[in-house]
């Protein structure tokens, strides 16, 4: 009987600090933050159009009077194109339209480029809203020479960087160098580099 009572007594007491205590309450798991939603990449496929404004230079050499440096001027044009991209990847065409002012040569004035063509291969890398990318393409720059006209065309190439200011209106700065020959059919040729820094503004669809 003795033992009995104080097994009892040793569970009572064992029990009491539970039973004091009340319920035990387990707290709840807490609740996992929701983590933001990533930023959207900005994609560069489809067609464009805009519009460029620059700096120009050029320098011809002629195989009978040597090699003249001319005054820097401007060049103001208009280009459409289409890109394609897959991941960091974007490539495609474009076709460009300038119009040279003030580049000339000081000992003559009347020597001067009148406008420029260029048919463009581009390939580049994007993070996100800016694209770098390089260029590759032929060029068709006629220069007229006080009347005479020569049908000078070449090479182009060039390095380029957009940002995308929203999903369709992006802006950028491309430099462009064209290695040009041609001659005016009367015997005389000449080599010429024509060189252009364009600040460019363009729509995307």
């Amino acid at each position: 009987m003795k033992t009995l009572t104080l097994a009892a007594a040793i569970l009572a007491g064992l029990a009491a600090p539970s039973l004091a205590g009340g319920p035990t309450v387990v707290d709840a798991d807490p609740v996992p933050a929701v983590a933001p939603a990533p930023v959207a990449a900005h994609d560069w496929s489809g067609a464009y159009v805009g519009l460029s404004y620059g700096w120009a230079d050029a320098q011809n050499t002629y195989n009978t009077t040597g090699t003249f440096e001319f005054d820097e001027g401007s060049s103001t044009g208009i280009y459409a194109g289409y890109l394609m991209q897959s991941g960091n990847l974007v490539y495609g065409g474009e076709l460009a339209f300038g119009k040279i002012r003030d580049v000339i040569d000081p000992s003559y004035p009347f020597s001067q480029y009148d406008r420029v063509v260029d048919l463009k291969a581009r390939l580049g890398f994007a993070a996100n809203r800016v694209l770098f990318y390089g260029v590759l393409g032929y060029s068709d720059a006629p220069f007229d020479d006080s009347g005479v006209g020569y049908d000078t065309k070449g090479l182009v190439t060039g390095l380029g960087a957009d940002f995308a200011v929203s999903q369709r209106v992006t802006m950028g700065l491309e430099y462009l160098h064209r290695d040009l020959s041609g001659d005016n059919g009367l015997g005389t040729s000449l080599d010429s580099s024509l060189d252009t820094v364009s600040l460019r503004v363009g729509l995307s669809f």
